[in-house]
């Protein structure tokens, strides 16, 4: 989306004359400084990169990137121009250009991006990756340049010209995200697992606010099926029950949450998590000191406390 928004308001650009002209330099600065902020979130870990703001067409500041931008495509451009030697110069320029980018990326500054020494650790850092990369960004490029030799409409040349700039510089964030404790590169990439079961989580805190509201509304019933509901979606699995014991606890009548912990104890018994159901049931009481089991469940959680050294609470179920 964001190559066709860019691929459009070029193409603009292009049909506006003398306004075109300081629009298309605008677009020039954002669209290239936007390219190092996708590099730099993706060696970073986000799943989602965000579009480009109105700070991006802002087009003084970040004169680094400007510069390193204008040095390397100039510097091929001004090669292709002298044959045979050009083109030599050309794909070292091509071959350096993402060691450059990634330092300039993680560093903003120009000064270390272009020097020779600290090119020559990227890749010694990244190792067999660099070649991957350097093959990689320079098919894309390579591909679109044919792509683009053909008949092809100007509006959807600049979305795929667009597209394929920055495929390469995620390209390049990407070898970073795989070597980002070697470069110490802060943010933290989110396991897509976690985030699955975060979001998860959050939906059932949805769910737990109805049931509070009834709770506190003296709309027990209500309450109660809203809980029910929660349960039976998620196939009554154990861990949306420890789910609300652990979130149910915060309320401030805590007998709902010891209420779900009473039927959650045999359950756990009964998958093997006889220790799960102890610290459950210690939990409870610290909650709340009355807290009292049934007379065979606490038998029988008893002879598990017993058989993990602790007699004293063994006792303690025996007698409660």
């Amino acid at each position: 989306m964001t190559s066709v928004v860019y691929g459009i308001l070029a193409f603009i650009a292009t049909q506006a004359g003398l306004f075109g002209i300081w629009l298309g330099v605008l677009l020039f600065f954002s669209f290239w400084r936007y390219c190092y902020s996708v590099l730099l979130r993706v060696a970073q870990g986000h799943q989602r990169i965000q579009p480009p703001d109105i700070e991006s067409f802002n087009p003084v500041g970040h004169w680094g990137v400007f510069c390193h931008l204008i040095l390397f495509p100039g510097l091929v451009v001004a090669a292709l121009l002298y044959p045979p030697v050009g083109f030599v110069i050309a794909i070292l320029v091509a071959i350096v250009f993402p060691a450059s980018a990634a330092l300039m990326g993680m560093t903003s500054n120009v000064a270390h991006s272009l020097n020779a020494a600290a090119m020559l650790e990227f890749t010694r850092t990244v190792g067999s990756d660099y070649g991957k990369l350097v093959v990689g960004y320079l098919l894309i490029l390579g591909g679109t340049f044919v792509v683009l030799m053909g008949p092809v409409p100007l509006l959807l040349g600049l979305v795929i010209e667009n597209w394929a700039i920055l495929a390469s510089f995620g390209l390049i964030g990407s070898v970073l995200r795989t070597h980002r404790l070697q470069f110490e590169i802060p943010g933290e990439v989110v396991p897509r697992e976690e985030s699955a079961l975060h979001r998860r989580h959050e939906q059932w805190h949805k769910v737990l606010d109805v049931a509070y509201a009834s709770f506190r509304s003296d709309l027990y019933s209500a309450g109660y099926k809203t809980l029910h509901e929660l349960v039976d979606e998620n196939c009554d699995s154990l861990e949306v029950n420890h789910w609300l014991i652990d979130n149910m606890l915060e309320w401030q009548n805590k007998k709902y949450a010891l209420e779900v912990a009473a039927k959650l104890m045999p359950r756990l018994i009964g998958s093997d998590d006889a220790a799960g159901a102890l610290d459950l049931y210690r939990r409870c009481r610290h909650q709340d000191p009355e807290f009292r089991l049934s007379g065979p469940l606490a038998e029988q959680l008893a002879e598990h406390a017993r058989a993990f050294g602790h007699p004293g609470l063994a006792d303690e179920l025996s007698y409660n």
